[in-house]
């Protein structure tokens, strides 16, 4: 089918007539929404009072491919290059994971504790993948010295690009956490925050089609034998590199909360929280040393 013509309606018609079997409408409109805005700079009231404006035809054409890449469950992050995370646009590709609200939670909860403390202090980010949560902490808490670890050199391209556009200075390092090597060069801070691959290989059946296909299976699946593969090795560096009174603030697998509650309790943490997303998941821990 063809986009009938160059107007903003048909275009919406268009929009809404090929993808209305492959997703719900309020996901639809909000596509349609970040198309128009970055293709033609249209605002949402444009999308209302302008219906009867014409696009060149280099412009139908990103509207006609976006729409075939989303048919085929391309997400629109990768369409447009560009997720929004914590109030920034960010870069995103291939080799990162594209950020989800769930995460920026767990942000929310470090900057709230981080009121507590009048100081300067250092954080690790482990597992850095965009740079969504070391660059939003920095912009937050911009006195506080952050490190980004990654073990891929694509991913952390990604991030220090967009380090660079949000302003933000950061130190990045190039490395794998299950390496112990890795870990002693790793500088002592006061907050490890990390949102590591938790996605058990079996579970991938159940997950969408737009994430296997799309994201970068390093940063989502643990073997089902060794599931807490990451968390066991982020208490270890915690141990380590904590400084008195810090913390690890981690992001988890909803149906492995107990579990992973327990494994840092074992590897000798003091105050262990097992914390809840706004949909009442088990979805964070904060462990304290």
């Amino acid at each position: 089918m063809k986009i009938p013509s160059n107007k903003i309606s048909d275009i919406i018609k268009y929009f809404r007539g090929e993808l209305y079997s492959h997703y719900e409408k309020a996901e639809i409109d909000k596509f349609i929404e970040y198309c128009f805005e970055d293709f033609i700079g249209f605002s949402k009231t444009d999308l209302i009072t302008k219906q009867d404006k014409t696009v060149s035809e280099s412009e139908l054409l990103k509207f006609h491919f976006a729409v075939k890449d989303l048919k085929h469950g391309r997400p629109i992050q990768h369409i447009l290059g560009k997720a929004w995370f914590y109030g920034m646009e960010l870069m995103v590709t291939k080799d990162v994971l594209i950020p989800r609200p769930e995460t920026e939670e767990l942000v929310r909860l470090i900057l709230e504790d981080a009121k507590k403390h009048n100081e300067s202090f250092s954080i690790l980010d482990i597992g850095t993948g965009s740079g969504c949560i070391a660059i939003a902490l920095k912009k937050n808490l911009p006195r506080c010295h952050v490190y980004a670890l990654d073990i891929s050199e694509e991913a952390l391209k990604v991030a220090k690009l967009n380090a660079e556009k949000q302003n933000c200075e950061i130190h990045f390092i190039l490395g794998d956490i299950l390496d112990s090597s890795c870990v002693e060069k790793l500088h002592p801070c006061t907050v490890i925050v990390s949102n590591p691959p938790y996605v058990k290989v079996s579970e991938g059946i159940e997950m969408n089609k737009n994430v296997i296909e799309h994201e970068p299976h390093l940063a989502l699946f643990v073997p089902d034998e060794n599931a807490l593969l990451f968390y066991r090795a982020i208490a270890q560096v915690g141990k380590l590199k904590l400084k008195s009174g810090g913390a690890v603030y981690v992001e988890i697998n909803e149906a492995l909360g107990i579990d992973t509650a327990i494994l840092f309790q074992q590897e000798g943490f003091s105050d262990v929280q097992l914390l809840q997303d706004m949909q009442g998941k088990d979805r964070m821990i904060k462990a304290s040393v």
